[in-house]
């Protein structure tokens, strides 16, 4: 069993690994060098999500494969809490991604320029919120709780799930610590491209990853005061 978890680990350490090269502006730039600047801005998002799917398709069935061993279940009106909860964080996740902007993180919006003849714009940098008209950040919805709420929605549906086995919870915790390390790789992303109007964001009363534990360390100041 500890060598299944190990393997798991280290194929979830290495999904994430591409995952976050291929994310990297260097990556980006690399495409941008050798299809030319238009191409990449029209088909990377695209090629992106795609390698996702597959690489992910990849992990899930090499883990799959891996022995296992249930350690709970849970049962009655509970489970259906955590699904109701599950199903909650799914519909949070859509409500920031309309924020950012659906159609350029699925890549239709610079797939249609390019396809049209147009001057293609790159996909938003990274999953934060996206540039106003007057170049500030446009915060609303999830964004005004925690600045990466694509990031923080997975751990509640990892962590919920009513059957957890050996192999669910070498996952859950190489996802989790993934989910926030790549947070923190956003947010370089997200400084380098967005300059000081990303740095005032970052400084505002908005937490990184945890709005829960934003409010109980603003507790615990004003508590000592």
């Amino acid at each position: 069993m500890w060598r299944s978890t190990l393997k798991i680990l280290g194929a979830t350490t290495g999904f994430a690994a591409i995952h976050s090269l291929l994310a990297s502006r260097g990556a980006k730039q690399a495409a941008a060098r050798i299809f030319g600047q238009r191409q990449r801005n029209g088909w990377y998002r695209l090629f992106y999500l795609a390698q996702s799917f597959l690489t992910l398709g990849a992990l899930g069935a090499y883990l799959h494969r891996l022995p296992s061993r249930d350690l709970y279940e849970v049962r009655g009106p509970l489970r259906w809490l955590m699904r109701f909860v599950q199903a909650g964080a799914i519909c949070y996740a859509v409500w920031a991604a309309y924020q950012v902007g659906i159609s350029e993180m699925l890549g239709l919006k610079s797939i249609g320029q390019w396809l049209a003849g147009e001057a293609t714009a790159p996909e938003p940098e990274a999953q934060g919120p996206a540039l106003a008209a007057d170049g500030t950040m446009r915060v609303r919805g999830p964004f005004n709780y925690s600045r990466h709420p694509l990031n923080l929605v997975p751990v509640f549906i990892f962590w919920l799930w009513p059957r957890m086995t050996t192999k669910l919870l070498a996952f859950n915790i190489a996802s989790t610590a993934y989910l926030v390390l790549g947070s923190i790789h956003e947010e370089t992303r997200l400084r380098a491209a967005y300059g000081e109007v990303y740095k005032a964001y970052q400084k505002s009363s908005v937490p990184f990853y945890l709005p829960l534990l934003q409010s109980r360390i603003a507790q615990n100041e004003d508590g000592s005061q």
